[in-house]
């Protein structure tokens, strides 16, 4: 395919942004509703460098803003704009493909819940409960607590 084709291919351009690993996980944790800095690096356990670029990257193409949420020092939390949002069925896609067609022993991390039944669902574009359309409003991901550190009782 010509470079001009792989322009013009919509296909090829949304590859080019999301195509990354880092960005899939920094979209994950925008998803759950983490903002700051700290929290994605923490959740991401991206080195800070490679955080700061594909944020950097995210912010260019418009799928996020950088707001400051503290003077002294400043510093800065992260939304998802119109157009971080809308990449939310995609990463469903994704998510459902995973669970499908390349498995896993170890419990997912990440549950989704569907607020409109109040129920754990599969990934999709509808609830696997009661069969309303996910949307981002009516959808939260959350951390499964199957997957979460214990604490740790002493002896």
């Amino acid at each position: 395919m010509p470079n001009t084709s792989l322009k013009a291919c919509p296909i090829a351009r949304a590859a080019q942004l999301i195509g990354d690993e880092w960005i899939l996980l920094i979209l994950r944790e925008l998803f759950k509703r983490s903002h700051k800095f700290d929290e994605l690096q923490r959740a991401t356990m991206a080195a800070t460098n490679i955080l700061t670029n594909r944020l950097k990257r995210m912010i260019e193409a418009g799928v996020v803003i950088k707001l400051p949420y503290q003077e002294r020092p400043v510093r800065y939390k992260y939304r998802l704009t119109e157009a971080g949002l809308a990449l939310l069925p995609m990463a469903l896609e994704m998510m459902r493909y995973g669970e499908n067609w390349l498995p896993c022993s170890l419990p997912s991390p990440l549950l989704l819940r569907h607020l409109s039944c109040g129920q754990i669902t599969r990934p999709g574009q509808i609830c696997s409960v009661c069969g309303e359309p996910l949307t981002v409003k009516t959808l939260r991901m959350e951390d499964n607590p199957e997957t979460l550190p214990q604490p740790q009782v002493a002896a």
